[in-house]
């Protein structure tokens, strides 16, 4: 033991005793311990709470008393050092004594014993003399030499002969001798001879001499029975058992006359018991593992039989009678030939062809008991089977065949029979008792055949026939799964022991009809005479209801319906039905009776003899018969359905019947109901325009309603080559829902109405389109008519297209618009497309849409060119988004453009290719009120008359000469203090005159043009005061403003205070449309109302209201996106828009804005509207390129636009300069210029009065700086102005820089005048060229909002520049930079702004580290320290860092 790491202790007494250290004493205790708890925790969950608790208290006394134990070692082992040295000590002294004990006994026993007899031999001197003078001893004695040294070995040769003769003997020997007949296969080798018998033994002989005398001698045996189920191939006698027979063997061979004879019988007997222990041995292991208790060993005799019985359970059923059966096999010695193999023998006894298959003797080549008992149970169940087979015969048609492997009894119920119907009999291995399976069916189908073939046989033939029923059934809902359809056995019906149903077979089917609600077809099929099927087939209806049979408590929401109510069973025919016209199932067949049920039976299996090829078409699964009725009910029901909704509705039918080809079934409508609302001639004409209606159903998925009406030819011819023809077809597609006909039906009649009501006015259209005189067929082109829809080809190149439609939906017209080729834009009327419907949807004529569309199209399509995107930057909010232009339709022939949220134009078009323009923001009936939100346009009157033909204008008479075409504007005055003193009206108002108004205009307009002198003047003014100039729409406007939509006495009209006289909402929408002057060529087909020669567009004096001033109920037009940026809503006033519907509890939301603005009195050139042609209206508006670029490219914009840009950079101009300090304002006389001037220039910012398209600025310097300023510097300030400042997109915060650029200090602006030259004639010389950033550029969003003002000046300056290299390409992202300078006045130093600020996300600016302006900033630093130590104190430092990063800047690569 060695204690504490390292100290051995040995047991007392002995020196050498075992140790072990006191750790791995300690590791084994735990091991053990560990050990014991965890057999513990598995074994204790199995046991009592009792034995629980005495275990664990016998493992803790156990593993206390082992601790302890190691306790006190541990202890001992302290002191066990003096212990071991006075052991140590004590072995010490009794080794010693031991060693002397030894000593003296060996000295003892050397003196009387060994020295006793020893005497020294003389001295050998003839040796001593050889050894000293040869070096050899010659003199060894022979003994010693014949002892250690072997003699030597005979040759070869030698060996070969005797072995030879040794053969020869053995030869002799067996040649001499009789030897058994079953050890004649020997050999004979190298002195030997060996015998072998197969599968027994192999014994190896040999003879000693020649001598005849001399006995055999044994020298190897080797048993070769194997048993190679359990023993692997291994030896089966030990080596003890093969000694000893081989020594009883070798003495047998000594004392008997024949030894060969006597040493096979021998170890043929015992060869024979093994291999009957063998198979003893293994029916032992069959028992307890596999077959148990179906086989038994009934007797073993050693060494002479083994007898086993098997199917015992058989013997169990057959105990109580009297006579049974032991089924019993026997292996036997044979005793008449002990040279025989073991022989078999069965009982009952077979027959001697059934004994030979399983074999009349053992075969020892491989020994098996299972094996054998295998075969013969399989020649046992081939007899029972056969003999099975013959009785079964007899009850049924089809055949009966033993097959297969393993053996069963394949019986045919039906005929044809498939292999999965086949009814299999075989035979338990174990048992032997008989087993049944179809493999279609379950094991309820056959239990009853398989106990009756186990008992007496008595009931077979009815259980046969019963499952010849259930197969038929099979079939049917096979061929049920084959199709679309689902079927059960059973419904929840509950009311089936009152109904019929419970008269039918069980054995029934219920098959649900294909895409039909509470539809059954019941399939029973019942036994017939003569071993035949019945199948008979039902119609059943049933309805959901609740278990206590309640129908109306099921919800529309209830999802699940658990239980039916079982209504009327119909019979059906099948005779009648599947030998119908069309019907191709019995073809090639005659048809009677018999043929008839015999094709009846050969389909369900019944019949006896082989049928016929024709006969059997496809599998037998497919019930022909179920199949077409399933089919047929599921076409046929649908018709009928919906022929009793139809009849509902009023419209006759035909009930449904098969088409003449007999593809498919169809419907024919025989007549329709009138439409209510259209004419009598409407009806009577479009009933005889239909040939034929009839319904079909279109199978593929989704199933549809295809309804094809036939009509005779159009009224109007079209271009469409599928109507060009005698008749027209027309198909539609209606949903098909199969408890929803109504909504079918529904669908037709909407369907129709929709084709009564667009036929009521194309028959109306159609005598006007056709008759040459009217011109339609040259303005129009009939695309495609339909019936349902007409698609019109209008314009130039007859590329834009209209469609009418009748919407069932809303119950009136609906138009669509679009294009064809060679249109490359969109069609023009697409704004205006509510109005046009709501009108067409007014007079419902296509004439008048025809003409309408024909005039307006030029106009519009100058309209369409005007850029409707909304942009950022048209406005001081840089984040603010301005539409360019809205386009918002009043009527067919009105709409208003607003650009900008500010400036309105009023647009007419008139008849004749004209137009009349005016200012929107101008009130009709009172010009001294402006619109709300909207500003009136200085010089839009000297702007518009630059478009005008004269041709337009001769004849309409002299404007007025006291017309100011320079009205004052409506912001407040401080605002335009350049634009000269707003005068007002030079004609003072009455007191009384502005209540005379209001007393004059309570009343609807008369819609009289008093302009027009074929009719009286209207009263409205005359009943004006004197000194009031009469409205501009009592003269020569065509429209009313906006605002007069709304009556007076309207909450939603705060801001007119004079009640308009313009409200329509009485007036008829025919007067609006008839009063007419233009020349039209469809004057002869419009209405009685007409004027000669009119237009259906209103005169030139007709206020004509928007469509829905007369119906009140249609949406507005579209609004303008952005907001305004003094109102924020769409331009201006509502009243802008479409006429809007308002309920009772709208007028509670209207807007309270402030006070109308109140203008002159007088009368104001853009107020009367300017008639310009379709050609000058088409230059206002198309984008052309600016007429002085130079060499800046600016995107194309059309005149209008750049007219309108005048006007608001110029308002902003003025709001500019009154907001900075340093900036004067000048006053002028001049009406439209601004002038203002700052330290050293004075500025004078006019319009271009050639074409009013631009804005210049004229500059002249103060007398204080006269000789300070160069006429270059002006001049190039003065074309930056044009190029960079007043340029589309036209953004104000551009000019806002601009105007903070020239109000800084001279010595700056004079810098900057120099930055401008390089940018607008830039030096080759340098790296790099130069442009200012008038607006903060995207990469720059840190310092401030994107597109707002990128110069400001205060006691420091920010300005920005964008450096651009030539002629090197370094990098998509390098190629051009911006940078952001700050310009420190006091220092005159010009450093790069610090952009290390974060953002409001507290993320430092992606900017503020690029590589390029860091290396802007350090040049820019060096170039400031340099500059400052040559003390240029007297100048400013922009213009020399600007060139020098010009010139020396170098980015990092």
């Amino acid at each position: 033991m060695t204690p504490q790491g390292g100290m051995m202790m040995a047991a007392p007494g002995q020196s050498s005793g075992a140790t072990i250290p006191l750790a791995v004493l300690i590791e084994y205790g735990l091991q053990r311990t560990y050990h014991d708890l965890v057999v513990l925790s598995e074994l204790l969950p199995r046991k009592t709470d009792m034995d629980r608790k005495i275990d664990i208290f016998q493992f803790a006394s156990r593993t206390r008393q082992l601790f302890v134990r190691l306790l006190a070692l541990v202890k001992w082992a302290n002191s066990a050092s003096k212990v071991d040295k006075c052991m140590d000590i004590c072995n010490f002294l009794e080794q010693q004594s031991m060693h002397f004990v030894e000593t003296a006994d060996s000295l003892f026993k050397m003196a009387k014993e060994t020295l006793a007899s020893a005497r020294l031999p003389s001295f050998s001197l003839p040796c001593a003399i050889d050894v000293l003078t040869t070096g050899t001893y010659p003199r060894l004695p022979t003994c010693i030499r014949e002892r250690i040294i072997p003699p030597d070995p005979i040759t070869p040769q030698e060996k070969q002969q005797t072995l030879q003769r040794l053969n020869e003997v053995i030869q002799y020997r067996l040649v001499s001798n009789e030897l058994p007949k079953q050890m004649r296969r020997i050999k004979i080798d190298q002195g030997r001879v060996k015998f072998y018998v197969e599968h027994e033994f192999e014994v190896t002989l040999t003879l000693m001499g020649d001598n005849p005398t001399i006995p055999w001698r044994l020298l190897d045996v080797n048993f070769l029975v194997e048993d190679n189920e359990t023993g692997n191939g291994k030896s089966l006698v030990h080596s003890m058992q093969v000694h000893y027979i081989h020594e009883l063997a070798q003495s047998r061979l000594l004392h008997v006359d024949h030894p060969l004879h006597d040493l096979y019988k021998f170890l043929h007997s015992f060869c024979q018991s093994l291999q009957l222990e063998v198979l003893h041995s293994q029916a032992q292991r069959l028992m307890s593992d596999r077959l148990r208790d179906s086989i038994r060993i009934e007797e073993y005799s050693l060494s002479k039989s083994l007898s086993i019985s098997y199917w015992r359970d058989q013997l169990k059923k057959d105990k109580h009678q009297d006579v049974y059966t032991i089924h019993k096999l026997s292996v036997h010695v044979c005793e008449e030939d002990e040279g025989k193999p073991l022989q078999i023998s069965h009982q009952p006894p077979m027959s001697p062809l059934e004994s030979r298959k399983v074999g009349l003797a053992i075969k020892s080549d491989h020994l098996s008991i299972e094996k054998l008992l295998m075969q013969t149970i399989e020649v046992r169940t081939h007899s029972k089977l056969k003999e099975l087979a013959r009785e079964i015969q007899k009850m049924v048609d089809g055949k009966c065949d033993v097959c297969d492997m393993p053996v069963a009894l394949h019986v045919s119920v039906l005929s044809p029979c498939m292999s999965a119907e086949v009814l299999r009999i075989s035979i338990d291995v174990q048992t032997g008792s008989y087993m049944a399976s179809v493999p279609c069916c379950d094991r309820s189908a056959v239990q009853g055949i398989e106990e009756c073939l186990n008992g007496e046989h008595r009931g077979l033939e009815k259980l046969l026939m019963k499952l010849k029923v259930h197969l038929v059934l099979l079939r049917c809902e096979k061929c049920v799964q084959l199709m679309v359809a689902s079927c059960r056995p059973s419904l929840p019906l509950i009311n089936v022991s009152e109904h019929a149903l419970a008269k039918l077979a069980s054995t029934r089917l219920y098959v649900k009809v294909p895409k039909q609600y509470g539809i059954y077809v019941v399939v029973e099929v019942r036994e017939g005479e003569m071993r035949k099927v019945e199948v008979n087939y039902y119609m059943l209806e049933t309805t959901m209801c609740t278990a206590d049979g309640a129908e109306d408590e099921i919800g529309e929401d209830n999802l699940v319906k658990a239980f039916m109510k079982a209504g009327q069973l119909t019979p059906i025919d099948t005779y009648s039905m599947v030998h119908g016209e069309f019907c191709k199932i019995f073809d090639g067949i005659p048809l009677t009776m018999d043929s008839l049920t015999r094709k009846r039976k050969i389909y369900l299996g019944e019949c006896e003899e082989e049928p016929d090829p024709k006969r059997v078409k496809g599998s037998p699964y497919f019930v022909n018969e179920l199949a077409y009725l399933l089919a047929r009910c599921e076409e046929k029901l649908p018709f009928v359905f919906l022929g009793e909704e139809l009849s509902k509705h009023g419209v006759s039918h035909d009930g449904g019947m098969l088409d003449g080809t007999g593809t498919s079934f169809s419907m024919s409508i025989l007549y329709f109901p009138e439409i209510l609302g259209l004419p009598e001639d409407v009806n009577d004409g479009l009933r005889k325009q239909l040939l034929q209606c009839r319904f079909r159903v279109h199978s593929r998925q989704p199933r549809l309603w295809v309804v094809e009406f036939v009509f005779n030819k159009s009224p109007v011819p079209s271009i469409h080559i599928k109507e060009k023809g005698p008749s027209q077809r027309i198909c539609l597609s209606l949903d098909m829902n199969g408890d929803n006909v109504q909504k079918t039906v529904t669908d037709l009649l909407d369907e129709w109405t929709s084709i009564a009501y667009l036929y009521g006015c194309v028959m109306r259209f159609a005598d006007s389109y056709n008759d040459a005189r009217t011109g339609l067929s040259t303005m129009i082109e009939i695309q495609s008519y339909n019936y349902r829809k007409l698609t019109m080809a209008y314009g130039p190149n007859m590329c834009s297209l209209v469609s009418v439609a009748w919407r069932p939906t809303s119950k009136r017209f609906g138009l669509t618009l679009g294009t064809r080729l060679p249109s490359a834009s969109a069609n023009p009327h697409i704004p205006m497309l509510l109005q046009l419907t709501e009108e067409f949807n007014l007079h419902g004529s296509l004439a008048q849409l025809s003409q309408t569309l024909h005039d307006t199209w030029t106009p519009m399509m100058s309209v369409s060119k005007l850029p409707s995107a909304a942009i950022l930057g048209a406005s001081m909010h840089p984040r603010q988004h301005v539409q360019n232009f809205a386009v918002l339709p009043q009527s067919s022939s009105h709409v208003r453009i607003v650009c900008r949220n500010s400036h309105c134009l009023d647009v007419h078009f008139r008849g004749n290719k004209t137009v009349a323009v005016r200012d929107g923001a101008y009130s009709l009936f009172d010009t001294s009120k402006p619109i709300e939100g909207l500003y009136p346009t200085q010089g839009l009157k000297a702007f518009l008359s630059m478009f005008v033909d004269e041709g337009v204008t001769m004849g309409m008479g002299r404007q007025s000469t006291s017309a100011d075409d320079n009205p004052p504007s409506p912001q407040p005055s401080e605002l335009f203090m350049s634009s000269g003193q707003a005068t007002g009206s030079p004609l003072s108002r009455q007191p009384g005159s502005q209540q005379g108004r209001q007393d004059g205009f309570r009343f609807h307009n008369p819609m009289t043009p008093p302009s027009n002198p074929h009719t009286p003047a209207s009263p409205g003014s005359a009943r004006l005061p004197a000194g009031v100039n009469p409205s501009p729409s009592t003269a020569l406007m065509g429209t009313p403003s906006p605002g007069t939509l709304l009556t007076a006495n309207s909450p939603s009209n705060p801001q007119l205070h004079v009640p308009s006289p313009g409200s329509f909402v009485a007036a008829s929408p025919q007067s609006s449309l008839m009063s007419l002057h233009m020349q039209s060529p469809a004057a002869s087909f419009m209405g009685p109302g007409m004027v000669d020669g009119g237009s259906p567009f209103p005169g030139s004096s007709l206020a004509m209201p928007s469509p829905g001033g007369a119906r009140g109920g249609w949406v507005g037009s579209p609004s303008v996106q952005a907001p305004s940026p003094h109102t924020q809503q769409s331009p201006g006033h509502p009243a802008l828009h479409s006429p809007q519907t308002h309920k009772d509890g709208d007028h509670k939301m209207a807007v309270v804005n402030p006070p109308s603005r109140i203008l002159p009195q007088r009368a104001w050139a853009a107020s009367i509207p300017t008639i310009l042609s379709h050609k000058g209206f088409n230059t206002l508006l198309t984008p052309t390129p600016e007429p002085q670029q130079g060499a800046v490219q600016h995107p194309p914009a059309s005149p209008l636009e750049r007219f309108f840009a005048c006007i608001i950079m110029r308002k902003h101009m003025v709001r500019v300069v009154n907001s900075e300090s340093t900036i004067t304002s000048v006053l002028s006389s001049e009406p439209g210029v601004t002038c203002f001037k700052v330290e050293s220039m004075q500025f004078k910012i006019t319009l271009n009065s050639t074409t009013s398209q631009s804005l210049h600025m004229k500059i002249t310097p103060t007398p204080e700086y006269q000789d300070k300023w160069t006429a270059e510097e002006l001049q190039i300030l003065e074309k930056f102005f044009d190029l960079k400042a007043f340029c589309p997109p036209y953004k104000l915060n551009a000019l806002t820089s601009i105007v903070r650029i020239v109000s800084a200090p001279y010595l700056i602006v004079k810098d900057c005048i120099q930055i401008m030259k390089l940018e607008l004639m830039p030096d080759r010389s340098m790296k790099w060229t130069v442009q200012w950033c008038l607006t903060i550029p995207p990469p720059l969003h840190c310092i401030s909002q994107v597109g707002g003002p990128a110069f400001v000046v205060k006691s420091k300056m920010i300005f920005m520049l964008q450096l651009t290299r030539i002629g090197l390409n370094v990098g998509s992202g390098e190629q051009s930079i911006v940078v952001p300078l700050l310009y420190e006045m006091q220092a005159n130093k010009l450093v790069k702004v610090d952009l290390t600020r974060q953002t409001q996300a507290n993320t430092p600016s992606m900017q503020a580290n690029t590589p390029s302006l860091q290396a802007v900033g350090t040049m820019l630093n060096r170039f400031a320290e340099h500059y400052q130590q040559q003390n240029h104190s007297n100048e400013c430092a922009i213009l020399p860092a600007i060139k020098e990063l010009l010139t020396n800047l170098v980015l990092p690569v």
